[in-house]
């Protein structure tokens, strides 16, 4: 019986370690695509401070009990709104810049 019980403990443990690897995946493909766009029209420094603002939005996000996955996007959307509000200026001409080249997966 003891044995049973460690069994379903272990499975338990694997499974959670799963779906936080899950979790993890998903949020380095939003991060990146987020960091690859700033970069690309703004430059390496504001893409480093982005990537920061992205990573503290992650950190105060209200996270889904169970297996729900959480959702990337908002962290995307307010470090987004922090560099409307307060990184540089758009440059003229920068959303053909942002068309999905060969390869892309964004």
């Amino acid at each position: 019986m003891l044995d049973k019980r460690k069994i379903s403990r272990n499975s338990e443990t694997d499974r959670h370690i799963q779906l936080a690897n899950d979790f993890i995946v998903l949020a380095e493909k939003e991060l990146s695509a987020f960091i690859r766009a700033v970069q690309k029209l703004f430059g390496a420094e504001q893409a480093r401070k982005s990537a920061l603002h992205w990573i503290e939005e992650l950190e105060l996000m209200d996270w889904p009990s169970g297996d729900s996955i959480p959702d990337w996007r908002q962290a995307t959307v307010v470090a987004s709104a922090r560099l409307a509000l307060w990184g540089p200026a758009i440059p003229i001409g920068a959303g053909k810049d942002l068309a999905p080249q060969e390869g892309d997966s964004c």
